[in-house]
This record gives structure tokens, sequence and C-alpha cells, in this order.
């Protein structure tokens, strides 16, 4: 087994970001964890994750030290064999652009969140230091854990650890070792996946999100309040409807995956699962109901303390749903968008994608699509969909997935 005794750097300051800090810290503690954000002033060189109303409790405090912390990637991303981005996916392009220069050779570069298509953004914005530098690019099909920062900076709670997680990387011969080290960094379980495309079409936040939004604020008109008591939690009070639009765009990324290797017998789908059985077999030991959609998400341990995103209404008693938050600028232009832009490729119809795109972005700044689910020119490069990286057939898209055959960089 690998001994993590080398410098490994942390990009971003978000929730995700000081779960790893506190996760790497204990797990790995010859590590030398660096922090790439916009806030070093508030972080402190010694961080504490708390476990105690998770699975993980048995491990006490999760406590790790921080060798440096900086706003400026010259600072701390030289002499990191491994680079970890934890930011939302709509702003890991900027910080791909903004390491770029300091990357070394051989560093391990990837995503703890890797849909939105990251292998595409990665070769986008990195441009020829992919090969120039022989980098790993990598993604996680879901993230290890849920986790909150409880004091930006210092500590964070961490609940709902992952029983396993999965990996794809470019190259794909170097899968074995990375996932080797995100078992060690994450105490978890890490195995292979057979490509990119699995990982951007996982059916997770970019489905849950929009589907559970849509199935209890579908009559909103964006301005009443609600009182924050009554409010419902996320996925503990999950109800039917939420379920079934749900399941409704997952019923479509399935039809993807049918489309794709009936097309292309070559492609390996076989890691992207219905959402109901992929949430079960991500916590087994934290459902206690498996019956249905609703229930796993209902009695599911790990997701129990998640609540709907809001923020203070006017009148200084309700709330309203933060529409300018993850849940809008995210898993729309990086989960919808994506996925529609695939179903297009591959002629799948995607009227419940569509719909669900075309109801948030009435509360969002720009559209997407138009009312016959035409994407709208202007709105492309907000996105991350293939075509913003020039990828304009099934055969380009498929082939995306195997670099090694065909190097996204020359489409």
């Amino acid at each position: 087994m690998e001994r993590v005794d080398y410098q490994i750097t942390i990009c971003s300051g978000s929730n995700l970001a000081h779960g790893s800090i506190a996760s790497i810290g204990h797990h790995c503690p010859n590590a030398k964890i660096n922090v790439l954000c916009r806030r070093p002033k508030e972080f402190s060189n010694k961080f504490v994750g708390t476990t105690d109303r998770c699975i993980w409790k048995y491990k006490g405090d999760l406590k790790a030290e921080i060798q440096a912390v900086s706003d400026d990637p010259a600072d701390v991303i030289p002499g990191s064999k491994i680079v970890i981005i934890c930011s939302p996916l709509h702003v890991a392009a900027p910080i791909l652009e903004s390491i770029k220069d300091y990357l070394d050779q051989d560093t391990i570069v990837g995503s703890i969140f890797g849909q939105g298509a990251f292998d595409l953004q990665a070769f986008h914005y990195l441009g020829t230091k992919v090969e120039d530098l022989d980098l790993t690019i990598f993604g996680m099909q879901f993230v290890p854990f849920l986790c909150k920062a409880t004091e930006y900076g210092k500590s964070a709670e961490i609940y709902g650890p992952k029983s396993y997680l999965c990996c794809a990387t470019y190259p794909q011969e170097r899968s074995e070792k990375v996932c080797n080290i995100i078992s060690l960094l994450y105490s978890t379980p890490t195995v292979p996946i057979p490509n990119f495309l699995c990982l951007t079409l996982t059916p997770s936040n970019q489905i849950i999100h929009p589907g559970r939004v849509y199935g209890y604020f579908k009559d909103w008109d964006g301005k009443t309040g609600f009182d924050p008591k009554k409010l419902p939690k996320l996925y503990a009070e999950l109800d039917d409807a939420s379920a079934d639009a749900i399941q409704a765009l997952d019923d479509e990324i399935q039809a993807i995956k049918t489309a794709i290797v009936s097309k292309w017998p070559q492609v390996d789908m076989s890691a992207l699962h219905p959402i109901k059985d992929r949430i079960s077999y991500n916590y087994k030991e934290s459902i206690t109901d498996f019956s249905s959609l609703k229930t796993i998400f209902n009695t599911n341990d790990g997701y129990s303390k998640n609540v709907f995103p809001t923020l203070p209404h006017p009148d200084g008693k309700s709330v309203v749903l933060n529409t300018k938050g993850r849940f809008f600028y995210e898993d729309i232009p990086y989960g919808l968008c994506i996925l529609k832009n695939i179903g297009d490729l591959l002629g799948v119809p995607m009227k419940s994608t569509e719909k669900m795109i075309l109801w948030h972005q009435k509360f969002m700044d720009y559209q997407f699509i138009d009312e016959e689910g035409n994407f709208l020119p202007d709105a492309i490069e907000k996105t991350g969909i293939p075509l913003k990286y020039g990828i304009k057939t099934s055969y380009q898209l498929v082939k995306s997935s195997f670099p090694e055959l065909f190097a996204v960089s020359k489409i």
C-alpha cells in the first residue's frame, strides 16, 4: 500500500474541501496539505472534523494540520503530487486555468465530484499541459461523504460516508493507482469505472436537486415566502411528486445508456446504475427501507440532515428558495443541460429534462433552451455541454471517453 507522505493541494473553500482536509489529515497524517481558496486568512493550520452523528463516529474527531493556505496558486500548487478540486462544477474552469502554469511533471489532477463532463473541462482548460507534463486526470463518480463547514477554515462536520467510491482516469491504465490513493485519502474502498461518460451521466445531484425542487416548488411564484419551520426536510420528507420527477429524469439517463450500448457495443456502461440501485449501493448501511425510491431517501440516515437552501424573505420572518446557488447555477447548466445535449446527440427524447430546465431557468439570470427545446446560442458558453467543446456527433462523444483512442484535444 502506498505511503502518502507527499504534498496534496485542495482547491476551494467549499464544504467538501473542509471535509477533505479533515479526512486526508486524519487518515494520512504524513500528507502535506495545502489549500487554494479565496479566503486564506480565515484558515487555521489546525483543523478538525467531527463524526459523532454518522457511522464514522467510532473514529472520533478527525484532526488535520495544514501546511499552507493561499489565494495565489503560485504559493501552493508547485510541488503538489495531487491536486483535488472540491469546488462547484461551474467554477472548476477558472481553477483549472489558474493552476495550469504551476503544475509539476506527472501531477495527478482531479475533481472530487467529476460530473459536469470534468474530463472535457480539464482537456479544454489545461490544454497542452496534459500531454506536455504527462498529467493524470481523474474524476470521482460520487463525493465521499456529505459534510458541512461548521467554522470556516477551522472545522467541519462529516456525515453520510459512502460504502465505496468510484473513479475514472485519463489515461485509463492509471486508474488502479489513483483508486488506491483515493482509498487511503478518504478511508473508503475505491474502484475504477470504465470511462468518464459513466461518470458524467451518473444520476446524482444533477437530477436529484432539480427533481426535488420542482416536486415541492412547482407552483411557486418566486416571491411568496415560506415559514421555515414548516418547510419539509430535503430528503427525509421527500414526497411522491419529487420522487416521480427524479425518476422521470433517471429514466432518460437510462435511455441514453441504452442508446449508447446499442450504437457502440464496445463502450462499457456497466457502472451507470439506475438511481434507486445507485443510492442503495452507496448507502446500504444507512438505509432502513429499500422498497421504493421515496423510501430510500426518507430512511437514509446519511440524507437525514439536509434541508432546502433558502434565503431570508424581505418580510424578515419567512424564507424563499435560494435560486442563486448551486441547485440552479450548477445543476442546470452543468447537469441537466449536459444530459439534454447528450440525449440530443443520440436521438433520445429528453422531454422531462427539458421540462425541468424550462422551469428552473424562469428564476435564473439567463435562459438555456427555448420552448421547443433548442439550445440558445448565447447560452452555450455558460454551460458545460459537449457542444461547447466542439463535440457535435455521437461518435465524438463516445470517443471523448476513450482519450487513448481519440484525443479530446484533437476533436
